[in-house]
């Protein structure tokens, strides 16, 4: 069993290096007593590199009231301000939410046996202005997702759908006009493979791989699209992120990109780790962009992150990093 002092020292490792790759904050979908608790120790000793937000789990048959009175829990740059929802699982799994089965007969069923007892749930943490996240893969989990937020009142609150790996359009547009944020991940598609050999794409077959993490569509729809790398399933590395968006394969490589309509241009990845991410947190009014007023939250990377080479961005150097007003990483 790890000890709590070495696991204090590993987590501020872990998070200077995510300063150091030009992260500011993040989005952490844990929430538990262990977890909070050892956030406020470490900001006993010292600051955080990272400003972190929490999402504590909500599973079947959890108490609701007591998720949201974890709400507003917080440090000196952490604190409770949403919680996270699992619709569904993976298409390589066989457990994510499909509106068909794959090639072997799976991912045909929602995590939520009673998939209105989901509904109601999300809409009470609604209803308290508290921020949800679901986890949906599968096209009919993001869909029974749209379906639940239809005519709630969200009080100004933008709900987020985390993944979304296949899509047909029209759901696209009816997340968008929903309100709904789509929070994706570009470096997921170094799980896939253009020719569709590789398992994820064997199991949905041609026609839903094409479908895949449609973040090009999102922000062409008017939609809100937040960037991230869903670590430890892979890489924190902020630049590392924005390549994959604008590339869809690994940067630096000659890969065959996956859904290269898909891609997004420098800025609309620039947009998605900051002023797009800003609106989805309700902090756009002091944060993510460099402005008067608004929060200290700034990178100083070695190259134009818009207009340089997609693939020179994911291992340029990082000059300085800024979060909240504190150094968190200062280049030599």
């Amino acid at each position: 069993m790890i000890g709590v002092l070495v696991l204090r020292r590993r987590l501020v490792e872990l998070l200077g290096g995510m300063a150091a790759s030009g992260l500011t904050g993040g989005n952490v979908m844990d929430g538990t007593e262990s977890t909070l608790n050892l956030l406020a120790q470490i900001e006993d000793e010292t600051d955080l590199p990272v400003r972190l937000r929490l999402a504590p789990w909500c599973m079947p048959g959890d108490d609701i009231d007591e998720r949201i009175a974890l709400q507003g829990r917080r440090g000196r740059r952490w604190e409770v301000a949403a919680v996270k929802f699992f619709i569904d699982g993976t298409v390589e799994g066989g457990t994510a939410w499909l509106e068909h089965a794959d090639c072997l007969g799976q991912n045909t069923d929602a995590l939520w046996l009673d998939t209105e007892e989901y509904t109601e749930a999300v809409r009470r943490f609604a209803a308290a202005k508290v921020q949800t996240a679901t986890h949906a893969i599968g096209d009919a989990g993001v869909r029974h997702v749209v379906d639940g937020f239809q005519g709630v009142e969200t009080h100004g609150i933008r709900h987020r759908i985390e993944h979304l790996e296949t899509l047909p359009i029209d759901q696209v547009r009816r997340l968008v006009a929903t309100g709904l944020v789509a929070s994706m991940q570009p470096s997921h598609t170094a799980y896939t493979k253009a020719d569709h050999s590789d398992a994820w794409s064997t199991r949905l077959g041609t026609e839903r791989a094409n479908r895949a993490w449609r973040c090009r569509d999102v922000r062409e729809s008017g939609g809100i699209l937040v960037l991230g790398s869903d670590w430890p399933i892979a890489g924190y590395d902020a630049r590392e992120v924005l390549g994959f968006a604008r590339l869809r394969r690994w940067p630096g490589t000659d890969i065959a990109p996956v859904t290269p309509e898909q891609a997004l241009t420098g800025l609309m990845a620039l947009e998605g780790m900051t002023t797009q991410a800003a609106i989805a947190d309700g902090t756009a009014s002091h944060a993510g962009r460099i402005a008067v007023g608004c929060r200290a939250d700034l990178t100083a990377f070695a190259v134009d992150p818009v207009d340089a080479p997609a693939d020179e961005l994911a291992d340029a150097p990082i000059r300085l990093t800024v979060s909240a007003g504190l150094i968190t990483h200062r280049a030599g």
